[in-house]
């Protein structure tokens, strides 16, 4: 009897031992599934947060371009002929300049157009941006003149050619010194063919 009472004394703590380690494990195991969850929880948040800025960002761009038209209807004198208006809509070329976006209504019988521009990032006090006319007949572009968008980046500018015009194809806007130069020196900042 004498040998079985160790192992009798020892018996109650290697149980509690057992129950203490394997409390252990599954408070350790808990903690793991809950970290796992808060991680997924916070992944969800992060995917439904980028969902609602991409939806913002559509909404906002479908505003900005209904704006858009608004103001070139509120700017142009609307005609009994105005199906010879040419429409452009000029793209970015430049990869800094990404959500600049810009469209032309040009009329060929005016020999002028209105230009309405968004996101075009401000420019230092020594530049500005001008605007040029491509014609096949002209061996470079005819100036249409300089401007300055607002802090938002927006502008609207009714503008024409300084030389008389055979056929518009394309317009294009660069960056140049400030009064604009007589050619293109500048880079070209958005481009688009009518």
């Amino acid at each position: 009897m004498n040998q079985s009472t160790p192992l009798l004394r020892v018996l109650p703590w290697a149980i509690s031992a057992g129950f203490a380690g394997a409390a252990a494990w599954f408070a350790i195991r808990s903690d793991a599934f809950r970290a796992e969850t808060d991680s997924l929880r916070a992944q969800q948040e992060l995917a439904e947060v980028t969902s609602k800025m991409a939806q913002s960002q559509l909404a906002e761009r479908t505003l900005l371009a209904e704006g858009m038209i608004a103001e070139l209807g509120r700017k142009l004198r609307l005609t009994e002929d105005i199906g010879r208006l040419k429409v452009a809509a000029l793209a970015a070329r430049l990869p800094n300049l990404a959500e600049a976006r810009a469209i032309v209504v040009w009329d060929p019988a005016l020999q002028s157009g209105l230009l309405v521009v968004s996101h075009l990032p401000a420019i230092a006090g020594e530049q500005d941006y001008q605007i040029w006319i491509h014609d096949p007949r002209h061996p470079t572009p005819i100036n249409g003149g300089v401007f300055k968008p607002g802090v938002t980046g927006h502008a609207t500018v009714a503008f024409k050619g300084e030389q008389p015009l055979s056929q518009a194809v394309a317009f294009a806007i660069s960056l140049e010194r400030k009064g604009g130069a007589p050619k293109s020196e500048g880079p070209v900042v958005l481009l688009g063919n009518l």
